[in-house]
């Protein structure tokens, strides 16, 4: 698992969408839920990796990234890293050890605010953490974008899925939730989604805006 074990690492959570509470309260989505344009995301699992990993090693910092994105035009929602940093805080990850980013809109905006911060930082390594159907993406975006690729030349970089994080540290809890989710309609036209997208970075038709 996550071999990375001084204070010059950082986790990095990959944020996506937000759903708003019957009392106003905005939090990360369950596997259940949808939380963009683009259907259900599981991106609590994220939150809940993350503070598995930091409790493995609390010299870590952790990067909660993700501006408004597609909640810019509504009245009062807040940036994706707050939510993050709130949730993460509820956990027991203490405030000083979480770096908010909240400039991005999209996947390709965080990693080019995180190749800033990690630079910012002297940061040696970085894990970057999301779902097992994002990370293929997120791959195929540092591989073939230039701006991206400078990444590796400052960082070591690991990926790991929120997903085998979870089963990892309490299978019991999270198995039967995981596997109900993989095998959904919904989260199937998700990863169709994701794998068009990959198949449109190496073929040069992807669009970042």
């Amino acid at each position: 698992m996550n071999n990375f074990v001084n204070k010059k690492t950082a986790i990095v959570i990959l944020g996506g969408g937000l759903k708003k509470d019957a009392d106003g309260r905005w939090r990360t989505t369950n596997y259940d839920e949808s939380g963009d344009n683009f259907g259900v995301s599981g991106d609590r699992l994220r939150v809940v990796a993350a503070n598995y990993l930091y409790k493995n090693n609390q010299e870590q910092l952790i990067i909660a990234s993700g501006g408004k994105g597609q909640l810019k035009n509504i009245p009062g929602a807040p940036a994706v890293s707050e939510v993050l940093k709130r949730e993460l805080i509820e956990l027991g990850v203490p405030e000083e050890k979480i770096i908010e980013e909240n400039n991005s809109g999209n996947t390709y905006e965080q990693l080019k605010e995180i190749k800033k911060i990690i630079s910012e930082k002297k940061l040696k390594n970085i894990i970057i953490l999301s779902n097992g159907w994002h990370l293929p993406r997120i791959k195929e975006m540092l591989e073939q974008f230039e701006e991206l690729k400078q990444i590796f030349d400052l960082t070591k970089v690991e990926f790991l899925s929120a997903e085998k994080i979870c089963l990892e540290h309490d299978k019991e809890a999270w198995q039967e939730i995981i596997e109900k989710a993989y095998k959904s309609e919904v989260l199937k036209k998700r990863i169709e989604l994701e794998q068009k997208g990959v198949q449109d970075i190496k073929e040069g038709r992807y669009k970042i805006k």
